[in-house]
């Protein structure tokens, strides 16, 4: 009996720091694990669609991610100034260069690089509808600036503008993002009795034309989140502002240059959050792990010198809460 009792307490001992020998090996990977992501220098390649406010802070808000978290980074920044064939060629010399991890910024930015990379992760932000644009592969993730407050939106007008009959839609027609969003304006529009006239552009040189046409057949505009739209948004407001036609705009940086009012989200974040999965993915978290989010942070915004050439007073109930803005 008694040397049974010494053998089972020899078993014991043996099982404690065999235990104890283990989680003490698990916690040196940890710390190493760690150490390796905060020591090291990562290759991140950064794509944008093009140019303008939106799609710019997106930038600013994912690279803040990484200053605050004490990642290192080589930022390779590169921007395809609105052309697929370059937002290709750009993704295929992130693939040649082996990148750590990329991020595409807008729909066809991120559609370039999940057609031509499989084997990096792949992160994307300012995407509609990632499942329609035919993004979501096992090395993609990211965050959807999709807006599901359209009717909402249109409330707004209605109140601010109670004789609004015809809407006015300006959108690019290869943009896979914006045609997502049409279809949902009608849809929306269709069930308030509003008529949705809309017009569709391929390039810069059709925007002045097409919204002098729509301007001068509606009561007012609703702008999705077009890229090729949203860069003008300077012409556009001016054009409305003065023939006193509200604009609606769907982010906040297309009212501070001059739209009358959005329920928009803050690509900032949506860009920074988009940095901390990023972040997640290079500690080594699965991209599979990491579903794509689709913000639900919505704000009120008001252009107070807009509002005042239409003749709108800022302090209407409809627009209670929200922040009011200059026009830059």
């Amino acid at each position: 009996m008694k040397k049974f009792l010494i053998l089972a307490m020899s078993a014991l001992m043996v099982f404690a720091c065999g235990k104890k020998s283990s989680e003490k090996n698990s916690a040196v990977e940890k710390s190493n694990t760690q150490t390796q992501v905060v020591g090291k220098t990562y290759k991140i390649g950064v794509t944008q669609f093009m140019t303008h406010p939106s799609l710019d802070l997106v930038k600013k808000g994912f690279e803040k991610a990484f200053e605050e978290a004490g990642i290192k980074a080589d930022f390779d920044e590169k921007n395809a100034n609105g052309e697929v064939t370059t937002a290709n060629l750009i993704a295929s010399n992130y693939k040649a260069d082996k990148k750590d991890l990329v991020f595409g910024i807008a729909t066809p930015s991120a559609q370039a690089l999940a057609n031509n990379i499989t084997d990096i992760p792949v992160l994307f932000s300012a995407v509609t509808d990632p499942a329609v644009a035919k993004i979501l592969n096992k090395n993609v993730t990211g965050t959807s600036d999709k807006l599901e407050n359209v009717g909402e939106q249109l409330d707004i007008l209605l109140k601010l503008k109670p004789g609004v009959k015809k809407i006015g839609v300006l959108y690019n027609t290869s943009e896979q993002n914006s045609i997502v969003q049409v279809e949902e304006i009608k849809k929306q529009a269709q069930a308030k009795h509003l008529e949705v006239v809309v017009q569709g552009v391929t390039n810069f040189g059709e925007l002045a034309q097409a919204t002098k046409n729509l301007v001068a057949s509606t009561d007012a505009l609703y702008l999705p989140t077009d890229n090729l739209v949203v860069s003008s948004i300077s012409l556009i407001a001016s054009e409305a502002i003065n023939a006193k036609k509200p604009v609606v705009s769907s982010e906040n940086s297309s009212v501070e240059l001059g739209a009358l009012f959005t329920m928009g989200l803050d690509y900032y974040e949506l860009g920074k959050r988009t940095g901390e999965m990023a972040i997640e993915i290079l500690k080594g978290k699965p991209v599979s792990d990491i579903p794509f989010e689709t913000s639900k942070k919505m704000k009120l915004y008001v252009n107070e010198d807009t509002a005042k050439a239409l003749g709108i007073d800022v302090k209407n109930p409809a627009l209670a809460n929200a922040e009011i803005i200059k026009k830059k």
